[in-house]
């Protein structure tokens, strides 16, 4: 198997904090190397705990490592595991076992596996809804979202449409959307009610994120090299051009943008929500791979893996600032933002780069 793409996981991820007039350090260095298990594949960070979740694909285990001292431990896990997403505020993380059609789930005070629940089949990708404790799951083969109650265990079954292969919400507005790659829509699914509504979109749609603050949800078309950007309101969509082969999409709604990863021509598609236009195309690395956003400092990261390294891009010009050696095939982003550390997995190095990230300070006269 190639894994010159993400061929099942969505490795995007963003994080982000409201700031008033920051004052940015741009040094960013490699500041540890963490050996984690074989083929780490997805990560999340709980910025409550400083607790970084490791999925080891080829392992069925998660490596947990201590932010302060980079110290880890392992939890088996059920087979081939996939995503994982943590809820902060009650100290749970969880992880998809697509072999085994289940979520282990963990406790992060005692990082243990305290239940494994049976979703659907193929439990791909996962969003959690920190507001209800509520956590989605969709299952790509069995077309449907697993809703787990948090405080319960208790599991609800939702049919979407064919091939959900991302899932995102919006907590503000309860909605839940899953993109599916058979059916060539988002599903929305009414977390209140559980009730649908398909929206059609492009060809084979890949992934997907949702600007709460604005609204809008941003479904990637992999094969027609556009993005969808649908008004959460009234469900009505728009197309826009990024390059080809587009995978991967994260958003930073106080900057009102979204930003698209092009394996075709390896590029980042900046887009503006106010015009709902790319305003600018950035060149990268060689074949980037993942996406993240530190919302609180507007630094961008891409990894790269044919370089094996990350492209650091300042959000306020669009422009390339650095990049910073990272292991082989670096694959997936977690960003702890209040200790300013951005953790990347390296698929085949089997292996956790830490970046220190810039700090940020606030000025009084808002200047930065």
């Amino acid at each position: 198997m190639s894994w010159e793409r993400a061929s099942f996981c969505r490795t995007g991820m963003v994080i982000l904090a409201t700031t008033i007039s920051p004052l940015i350090s741009v040094a960013q260095t490699a500041v540890a190397t963490v050996a984690v298990g074989n083929s780490p594949i997805a990560v999340a960070a709980n910025p409550a705990t400083h607790k970084i979740y490791v999925v080891n694909h080829l392992d069925n285990s998660v490596t947990i490592i201590d932010g302060t001292t980079h110290a880890t431990s392992t939890v088996s896990v059920e087979n081939r595991p996939e995503a994982v997403a943590v809820n902060p505020m009650t100290n749970r993380a969880y992880v998809t076992n697509a072999g085994a059609d289940s979520v282990s789930v963990i406790d992060g005070s005692t990082n243990a596996v305290t239940a494994t629940l049976r979703v659907g089949s193929y439990p791909q990708a996962l969003a959690v809804n920190t507001v209800t404790n509520k956590i989605y799951v969709a299952n790509n083969f069995g077309h449907s979202v697993t809703v787990i109650d948090g405080a319960t265990n208790a599991t609800a079954t939702i049919q979407v449409g064919q091939g959900p292969r991302g899932i995102a919400l919006n907590s503000l507005t309860n909605k839940v959307y899953t993109v599916n790659y058979g059916s060539q829509d988002v599903t929305v699914i009414d977390g209140a009610t559980g009730s649908t509504t398909a929206v059609p979109i492009g060809k084979h749609p890949w992934a997907i994120a949702v600007d709460s603050k604005a609204d809008k949800i941003y479904a990637v078309n992999e094969d027609s090299a556009s993005v969808a950007i649908i008004q959460g309101a009234t469900n009505t969509a728009t197309t826009v051009g990024v390059g080809a082969i587009p995978f991967a999409v994260e958003v930073n709604p106080a900057q009102k943008k979204a930003y698209v990863l092009s394996y075709g021509n390896d590029t980042m598609a900046v887009i503006d929500g106010a015009t709902d236009s790319v305003s600018k195309a950035v060149s990268l690395g060689t074949h980037p791979q993942a996406i993240a956003i530190d919302g609180q400092s507007d630094q961008i990261y891409v990894a790269n893996q044919r370089t094996a390294n990350v492209t650091v891009i300042d959000g306020k010009t669009n422009s390339p600032v650095m990049k910073v050696d990272a292991g082989t095939i670096p694959f997936a982003f977690a960003i702890d933002p209040s200790a300013h550390l951005v953790y990347v997995t390296n698929f085949s190095s089997n292996d956790v780069t830490v970046i220190r990230g810039p700090s940020v300070q606030t000025t009084r006269d808002g200047s930065r």
